[in-house]
């Protein structure tokens, strides 16, 4: 019995001795990042700025309706009117306009938010004008009317290749006055004939003393288009048909603007004219209706 006790407390020794050989050979997970510590973590792309976009300056003509509040003012386009907020420094220019002014003017449309088909417009410039305001009438552009000239003529003009009959309305400056087709306005305080969507193509107009020198004009129209390239002198067979009553034609080229200084005479008086056309798709159109315009030109009696 004691031989038997023996036996099993030493296979006891030998399962407890195994058992504990097996533990001691249990893989370890080798971790020796701390508890606790960060972890690295994947890298998340970096958002780009969303950039934003610069407003575009757009531009219109209309009728000016008054002012709404301190901030707001209205303009008939068209027909319709429209509300515009004042940009900086335009309340001292809103002041000098008086309702039924015709204006050109430039502005910013902005979304608003919460309301997609929403725009807020805001002024950046505007400006009294003269413009259509009377109907069609047919006649020549000497053409007068119980002593006074007929407020509105119809020409016909050479667009695009296409003879076209355009109506054009009688607008006055100083000392002058002349029609002017409806993509233009004629801005009295500067004396200017220039497209309502882009005022870079333009016509300024000085009325001539009745002892003008012809070859001063010619020297100072020469000094003024220097600066541009090459002074042509264009003769008679090469100055625009529309334009029969010029007395002097000068031109200038470069890559980016056309200029001319032309000198217009007529039974009325002379005027000298500096013309500005940018190279761009309105130019062609523009040459003729302003060329057509400057024919038109008559002094005040």
């Amino acid at each position: 019995m004691k031989k038997h006790n023996t036996f099993s407390i030493l296979l006891l020794t030998i399962v407890a001795v195994l058992a504990l050989s097996a533990c001691g050979t249990k893989p370890q997970t080798n971790n020796n990042t701390p508890q606790g510590a960060d972890q690295p973590q994947a890298q998340q792309p970096q958002a780009t700025p969303e950039q934003v976009a610069e407003p575009q300056v757009k531009k219109g003509t209309g009728v000016y309706n008054g002012a709404a509040d301190p901030h707001t003012v209205e303009i008939e386009i068209n027909g319709e009117a429209q509300s515009f907020q004042l940009g900086e420094g335009l309340d001292t220019v809103i002041a000098g306009l008086k309702e039924g002014d015709p204006v050109a003017f430039e502005y910013n449309e902005k979304a608003v938010e919460g309301d997609a088909t929403a725009k807020q417009l805001t002024l950046t410039k505007i400006q009294k004008t003269e413009a259509a305001t009377d109907s069609n009438q047919n006649g020549s552009p000497g053409q007068q009317v119980g002593g006074e000239r007929a407020k509105t003529q119809t020409f016909e003009l050479n667009l695009e290749g296409n003879k076209e009959k355009q109506t054009a309305t009688l607008a006055k400056g100083a000392g002058y006055s002349l029609y002017v087709f409806d993509p233009m306005s004629l801005f009295p305080d500067q004396n200017r004939v220039a497209l309502a969507v882009d005022d870079n193509y333009y016509a300024e107009i000085t009325k001539l003393p009745s002892n003008f020198n012809l070859d001063e004009l010619q020297k100072e129209g020469e000094k003024d288009l220097a600066s541009i390239g090459k002074v042509q002198k264009l003769d008679k067979a090469a100055v625009p048909q529309a334009l029969t009553s010029s007395r002097l034609f000068l031109q200038a080229n470069s890559s980016k603007i056309t200029r001319q200084y032309i000198v217009v005479e007529n039974t009325t008086g002379a005027f000298s004219v500096k013309v500005s056309i940018p190279q761009g798709e309105p130019a062609e159109g523009f040459e003729s209706f302003i060329y057509t315009s400057l024919e038109s030109l008559q002094a005040n009696k």
